[in-house]
């Protein structure tokens, strides 16, 4: 989870982050998930292609 929190200085895709710090697809959406609960990460959807989310920090940092 610390590893995605230091990659996000400025809003990312999650494909972005998964190249960045060469992570398991399944263990970024775990460690994602995991930090949207804890309100250290937000996601949104990217408005040009609704497959996309932009991961960003979160409010509580």
């Amino acid at each position: 989870m610390k590893l995605i929190l230091d990659s996000l200085d400025k809003p990312k895709t999650q494909k972005q982050i998964l190249d960045e710090t060469k992570l398991s697809p399944r263990t970024f959406r775990f460690a994602v998930s995991r930090l949207r609960n804890l309100g250290l990460v937000e996601e949104s959807v990217f408005w040009k292609d609704a497959r996309i989310k932009i991961c960003r920090r979160g409010d509580k940092i």
